[in-house]
């Protein structure tokens, strides 16, 4: 393995960690959405139906793995289960739902929404956790650059 696949090798790492970054940004930024209902995930699809788009925030989590040839692959995956029950103090009587909330009586059950199942300390560890990946990859570009360089050097 040569100093120039150990940079592409850093460079995917980079990568990687910018794709779990901004995953748990977005998690985090739709913290208070309206969650996916049960129900909304649990409708069958026909075979040649295109999927219909739920009217919820679904939450995703990055999976990465290492490539045979070096280098990693960031894939992303939906939460399961998209969404947690809460009660409202103050469930709605007519008019709009606030974020997060649905109408009473949309789940059958009155005083009942769902919010995003997201964990804020998990995404919190996953930004920091993300942050030091990049940063440690971008140490080994730059390592392999200032190698690169000195070889020049002493061939010239």
């Amino acid at each position: 393995m040569s100093f120039l696949d150990g940079i592409g090798s850093a460079l995917s790492g980079a990568a990687a960690a910018t794709n779990r970054f901004n995953v748990s940004a977005n998690n985090v930024a739709n913290i208070q959405s309206r969650g996916v209902a049960p129900e909304e995930t649990a409708r069958p699809q026909q075979n040649n139906a295109q999927p219909e788009e739920t009217q919820g925030f679904q939450p995703l989590r990055t999976i990465d793995q290492s490539q045979e040839g070096g280098g990693v692959q960031s894939t992303t995956r939906p939460i399961s289960p998209a969404s947690i029950p809460v009660l409202q103090e103050n469930p709605p009587v007519g008019g709009e739902a606030q974020p997060g909330q649905q109408q009473a009586g949309e789940t059958g059950q009155e005083g009942i929404g769902f919010l995003p199942n997201v964990d804020l300390a998990n995404e919190t560890v996953q930004q920091i956790s993300s942050q030091r990946q990049f940063e440690a990859n971008l140490r080994t570009v730059q390592t392999g650059l200032q190698l690169n360089q000195s070889l020049l050097d002493i061939n010239s």
